[in-house]
């Protein structure tokens, strides 16, 4: 196995898990919403590379943030210990685009696809930006802990079962940071992505370019978008590899 990256540092945050690795060059240059293949071990299951997107970038490591362990690929990885020597390729897709006048980031998602945003928020808060973190689970238990987060950072939750935010917190809590922001970058399922393009149209009815930017969980074993098997439909209407890049909302 090439040995492209070492695990150095696990961290248990709530019932996630936080793993840092020690990358060479070519990994680091990874840009938010892009992300690397990771190959899951020396046997034929699991077959495929899993996608991995960081949630950090620093001089000479990436981090990734580990909350599910339903997929047998990133349970495996889940299993690495501190010295283990992994195998990723990378960085593969476009990412997510700020652009400089661009000072005050909102960010939405579903807790179990975070990861995209968090990079996000790492390079808007690098250049002295603004976030705002909306951020939606079925239980409190599945949020990301607010100790993960930086201080500067504005989080809000909203729960299905009511522990940490009511279901319907998400729409009150967009209708009212929405003409704060001047830029937005979400991250769900095809419905939640939905609900906020609702949102946006109501809060925006003509936004501008580049305004919002969406990340929906598609399958991506080979990277590229040859295999077919990450197609979306954006809600122009057109259909894409959404491994290419986030789809505007």
């Amino acid at each position: 196995m090439t040995p492209t990256a070492v695990l150095t540092e696990r961290t248990e945050l709530g019932q996630g898990l936080l793993l840092r690795v020690q990358a060479r060059p070519e990994l680091l240059a990874c840009r938010p919403g892009q992300f690397l293949l990771l190959r899951c071990g020396h046997a034929w299951t699991p077959y495929l590379r899993r996608a991995l997107f960081p949630v950090d970038v620093g001089h000479d490591s990436l981090a990734f943030w580990i909350d599910s362990l339903a997929d047998e690929g990133i349970a495996w990885l889940s299993r690495r210990q501190v010295g283990d020597v992994l195998d990723l390729i990378g960085p593969l897709g476009k990412g997510f685009a700020l652009q400089a006048q661009q000072r005050r980031l909102l960010l939405v998602g579903e807790a179990a696809q975070v990861a995209p945003l968090l990079a996000l928020m790492q390079v808007q808060l690098s250049r002295q930006g603004s976030v705002v973190l909306l951020l939606q689970a079925p239980t409190a238990a599945a949020l990301l802990p607010p100790g993960a987060l930086p201080p500067s950072v504005e989080y809000y939750t909203a729960t299905d079962d009511g522990t940490a935010g009511s279901a319907d917190a998400l729409d009150s809590l967009l209708a009212e940071v929405m003409p704060w922001a001047d830029a937005l970058a979400a991250a769900g399922s095809p419905a939640f992505l939905r609900r906020v393009q609702r949102r946006v149209a109501a809060a925006r009815p003509e936004p501008f370019r580049g305004f919002a930017q969406a990340m929906a969980p598609v399958p991506l074993p080979c990277g590229s978008g040859a295999c077919l098997a990450c197609l979306g439909t954006p809600a122009a209407g057109i259909t894409a590899p959404a491994s290419v890049a986030p789809s505007s909302i």
